[in-house]
């Protein structure tokens, strides 16, 4: 940008565009980086993910251990829950050994019993650690292994160039069920997975690989298994392949539970011991999940949110936050638009209360209150009171109208006048006083113009301050207050023609 541009802005220009800049750089980074919706109706795909593990007591104490899913992939895990049913638990999180859930209980019954682990796992991106595994040994391969192994890893390096097109040639040439040297491979009694012995066979040109155990997210299941899949390392990074195909890259949203493994079991006193999964998909708030992962709770780098106030105060802020969009509302109105107003801030506390009335019966008591307060005003300026007293005495008329109006209400069973009592008391007093001066010194049609004024800009505020994007914008973003506040003092400096000017003035624009 031309840096004259910025000479050419005034102090004011310059404040205002530095807090709209700082606003709305701090929401982009809580959007974009913490996941906070802008729209409270975002939702987000969450599977649900639950282990049960089936046994039989024995009628003694038992145990049993169940190795939950390995750090890096519990980072896509939101929520976890455990069902015990009596038994006693404990999580076990030692350096350097997998996280496990212990289940205790003295005494069993001889019955079937069943324990449940349940995870929320967010997205379908998989993940997987940055350990930098060292070189394995070569393997001691009986022969003709040996030598059917050594042919094909030797085809396989001619036609490759680096660790991972080596691979994926390896799985390309032990996939091809005609080759004599993959005939001898295959026919190997090995009771491990297809996927163990490549890896094994990948050892011979010294490339660290493992397998991974874990639960494909793409569609739901019952009774599923853990499955294996082959991962390689570059020494930069892990590269998933499935082993029986030679394809690159993991099954949708493939949720890694174990490393090398598939068992996930150590107990005693029980029998008949067997695991299942299940999974399944829901559709879940974007701000929930926000919630769960603490996403707008986080304190780095500015750490601004009220979700963690009570909730008293929480709702306290929902109405506060809504004020400032009101008070905008106001200036814009009377200052560019320039539609009168008894007040200043009068419009936005009454739109305050229709929030509470709902707006057609907010107005009719808003209108039956203020003529009926004028009426009796009037009535009072024969007595050539004091400023102060007269002030007093319309306060008091408010109140026992307030009061009139709720008690008439209740008696013909109409709910919505007993909302009457929300209206700003001594807001209604200083308009009804404003409304009267206004009446004796310019007459009844400027009265009504600014009465009917105020009201426009009373329902503008409430249709402002009543939207639900809005409250959700500055109750999660805060940070957006700076961006009002320059709309505000750019508003502040505008000195150009307000709209109901050039209605006023088209007479001699036409002279001309």
């Amino acid at each position: 940008m031309n840096p004259s541009f910025f000479a050419r802005l005034s102090p004011l220009a310059m404040i205002a565009l530095l807090l709209a800049a700082v606003g709305l750089g701090m929401t982009a980074i809580k959007v974009w980086r913490y996941q906070v919706p802008l729209l409270p109706e975002l939702t987000t795909s969450v599977w649900t993910v639950e282990a049960r593990i089936g046994f039989e007591g024995e009628g003694s104490g038992s145990k049993v251990d169940f190795l939950l899913p390995v750090p890096v992939s519990m980072q896509r895990v939101i929520d976890e829950n455990f069902v015990s049913r009596g038994y006693g638990l404990a999580i076990l999180d030692a350096n350097g050994s997998p996280r496990t859930a212990t289940w205790t209980l003295r005494r069993t019954p001889r019955t079937e019993q069943a324990l449940y682990y349940q995870a929320k796992v967010l997205g379908d991106e998989v993940l997987t650690d940055a350990s930098v595994p060292p070189f394995p040994p070569v393997p001691d391969y009986k022969e003709p292994l040996a030598s059917a192994i050594q042919a094909v890893l030797k085809q396989a390096r001619a036609q490759s160039a680096d660790v991972f097109s080596f691979t994926e040639q390896t799985l390309l040439l032990l996939a091809d069920g005609d080759d004599e040297n993959v005939k001898v491979i295959r026919n190997v009694d090995d009771r491990r997975s297809w996927a163990h012995l490549v890896a094994e066979i990948l050892a011979g040109a010294r490339i660290p690989a493992r397998i991974a155990y874990g639960l494909p997210l793409e569609r739901p299941s019952v009774d599923a298994r853990l499955i294996p899949w082959l991962e390689v390392h570059n020494g930069y990074q892990w590269r998933g392949y499935d082993a029986a195909t030679g394809t690159p890259g993991y099954p949708p949203g493939f949720f890694i539970w174990r490393y090398d493994s598939a068992d996930l079991l150590r107990t005693s006193g029980v029998r008949d011991v067997g695991s299942s999964f299940s999974t399944t998909q829901t559709r879940v708030p974007q701000m929930d999940v926000a919630e769960l992962t603490g996403a707008d709770f986080r304190v780095e780098p500015f750490g601004i949110s009220l979700s963690r106030l009570p909730v008293s105060v929480q709702n306290l802020y929902h109405v506060v936050l809504m004020l400032p969009l009101g008070a905008l509302v106001v200036a814009f109105l009377r200052v560019v638009v320039g539609v009168p107003t008894f007040g200043t801030f009068m419009p936005i506390l009454i739109a305050l209360a229709f929030r509470e009335t709902q707006l057609l019966w907010g107005v009719a008591l808003f209108l039956t209150l203020v003529l009926i307060g004028l009426s009796l005003r009037l009535m009072l300026a024969q007595l050539r009171l004091l400023l102060v007293p007269r002030l007093a005495a319309i306060l008091v008329v408010v109140v026992c109208l307030m009061l009139g109006i709720t008690v008439l209400s209740f008696r013909l069973g109409l709910e919505q006048g007993l909302s009457i009592a929300l209206f700003p008391m001594v807001i209604l007093a200083m308009t009804i006083e404003r409304m009267s001066i206004v009446w004796e010194e310019r007459g009844f049609g400027e009265t009504l113009k600014e009465t009917m004024g105020s009201l426009f800009v009373a329902v503008c505020g409430y249709f402002v301050m009543n939207q639900t994007h809005l409250d959700h914008l500055m109750f999660y973003f805060p940070e957006l207050l700076l961006v009002v506040l320059s709309a505000t003092l750019m508003l502040g400096a505008y000195s150009g023609y307000r709209l109901t000017e050039l209605v006023r003035f088209a007479g001699l624009r036409g002279a001309r």
